[in-house]
């Protein structure tokens, strides 16, 4: 009789021992999940709860006017995005945005109303490469799941980062459907759940409030809470959403701010976010959109329409210097605010030592650039005087006074198309 109960009690603690070794992973997972953990396996911090979770963007809320006449804005390749602008709309103005980087420039636009509320901007964010590998976590390199987490696409795992539950099941211990969900989640899911967590940990920012995929575009939206004013219990003004987008390997990114509760902030919000679209930075879009510039008439070039064909080339061109050039000193000579000129004037003498003004009051220059152009303005009037001599000198060498209006005829004529060379940046 003791042999039969010492045998059933072997095969209890035996099953029992199978149940809770079958069901372990599953707590540890939760622990990792919920409080963090450190093993030689696998190693996280605490994570916040925002991260655990997914969803999908959702456009509707976004009531506004978005269906204004089509000839107020236009689409522009801007640095690394297609993206409508307003060319020309009665209600706001756009303003450049630009933050100095020793490399390439972090560059987007304000938009404000005619009585100077700003209401949206956006900027383009340095783009980063997307490294699957995620490294110091053995549990990710044991064969059994490496091989299933190489096994998923690259655009899966994209959704997933966004869209993806971690959370698992909640039930009654007691109730046995409870355990069939639980059950039916594989170790190898259990491990996928933890690298979307562990990439969601590393790529995405400390202050994000909700994770959503934009099925219609494939981006990625992060809506962002500013710390800072939570933290003083003060109200926040506008909504900021970071849109990942990925293209052959590299995240692209590109921050939206919209004023809550405002119908023009939600209008240039939605048009964004239906229009926008990845295009890689490229100088034959600067050449582009050069040409077009060109081919408006002098009034709107030298207008804030100009400005936005100018500012959008030149995004492709950050280092040219005659490009930044040519923006100013063209702005400078129709009535343009001086809030428009202000980012221009201050990126250029960080970056090229001159705001290139010709405006006496406002040209600012550092001493090697002003000892540069004195020198330049130097040899011109040298060159002038030397072409007034040589054309002094000929005056009496004519065959007869025909001849002699037809020589300085053209050379107006020269004269005038070297000035039209000096505002041409691009020529076929």
């Amino acid at each position: 009789m003791k042999a039969i109960i010492l045998f059933f009690l072997i095969l209890v603690t035996l099953a029992s021992a199978s149940f809770l070794g079958a069901f372990a992973p599953y707590h540890f997972y939760n622990r990792a999940l919920y409080s963090g953990m450190e093993s030689k396996f696998f190693s996280v911090e605490k994570t916040s709860d925002i991260i655990h979770k997914g969803s999908y963007y959702n456009i509707d809320p976004m009531k506004s006017v978005s269906s204004e006449a089509t000839d107020l804005w236009e689409v522009f390749h801007f640095s690394e995005f297609e993206i409508p602008l307003p060319v020309r709309h009665p209600m706001f103005v756009m303003i450049p945005l630009i933050e100095y980087r020793r490399d390439r420039p972090i560059l987007g636009a304000k938009f404000k109303t005619r009585g100077g509320t700003e209401v949206s901007s956006f900027k383009v964010l340095e783009s980063f490469k997307f490294d699957r590998r995620v490294e110091h976590h053995k549990i990710f390199e044991l064969p059994f799941f490496k091989n299933y987490l190489l096994k998923i696409e690259d655009k899966v795992l994209w959704k997933d980062l966004f869209t993806k539950d971690l959370d698992l099941p909640k039930g009654n211990f007691k109730d046995k459907e409870y355990w069939k969900k639980l059950w039916n989640i594989s170790y190898q899911e259990l491990v996928y759940n933890l690298y979307i967590l562990q990439m969601r940990s590393e790529f995405f920012p400390k202050n994000a409030r909700n994770l959503s995929y934009y099925t219609n575009k494939s981006f990625g939206v992060i809506h962002l809470v500013d710390e800072a004013k939570v933290d003083l219990g003060l109200e926040e003004l506008f909504r900021s959403e970071l849109i990942y987008v990925y293209r052959d390997g590299f995240i692209h990114k590109l921050l939206l701010r919209s004023r809550f509760e405002n119908v023009i902030g939600d209008s240039i919000r939605k048009r964004i976010m239906n229009a926008l679209e990845y295009k890689a930075n490229d100088e034959a879009s600067a050449i582009e959109i050069y040409a077009r510039y060109k081919a408006l008439p002098y009034y709107k070039r030298v207008s804030q329409e100009g400005m936005i064909y100018l500012y959008s080339g030149w995004s492709h061109v950050t280092d040219k210097k005659e490009f930044m050039k040519e923006m100013i000193q063209f702005l400078e000579r129709g009535n343009n605010s001086y809030e428009y000129l202000a980012p221009l004037y201050r990126y250029s003498f960080k970056k090229f030592g001159t705001n290139f003004s010709i405006l006496k009051d406002n040209l600012k220059e550092s001493e090697a650039e002003k000892l540069k152009r004195k020198t330049l303005e130097e040899e011109k009037k040298q060159d002038e005087k030397i072409t007034n001599t040589q054309t002094s000198d000929v005056e009496g060498e004519f065959e007869s006074e025909d001849k002699k209006v037809e020589f300085f005829l053209k050379k107006a004529k020269e004269a005038e198309d070297t000035v039209e060379d000096k505002t041409i940046l691009f020529k076929d």
